[in-house]
């Protein structure tokens, strides 16, 4: 949860500045979306190492906790992978 609300907090902010017309000012707006995307990408990557801890823990529980565990493990380092390809595509592009 704490990685949802976070980023929404980062990209309501990088709107609200897009919206005030930083972009125009500012030639290293690339490089701040590329940040923000960033900051996001570690901000997975720490949620999904959690999810492989909880995973491993849940692994001699219940036998169905533990797929829906592997599941979210995978979909999150997913996620982190798509967030970082978003950030160099936005600064190299």
């Amino acid at each position: 949860m704490y990685v949802s609300l976070t980023s929404f907090l980062i990209f309501l902010m990088f709107l609200l500045s897009y919206l005030l017309g930083f972009y125009k000012r500012y030639e290293s707006w690339k490089v701040l979306d590329s940040l923000c995307h960033g900051a996001t990408a570690i901000l997975y990557t720490s949620a999904a190492v959690l999810q492989v801890h909880a995973t491993i823990v849940s692994e001699t529980q219940n036998l169905s906790n533990y797929y829906i565990n592997t599941t979210a493990s995978f979909l999150a380092f997913v996620t982190t992978l798509l967030y970082i390809l978003h950030a160099f595509s936005n600064y190299y592009h």
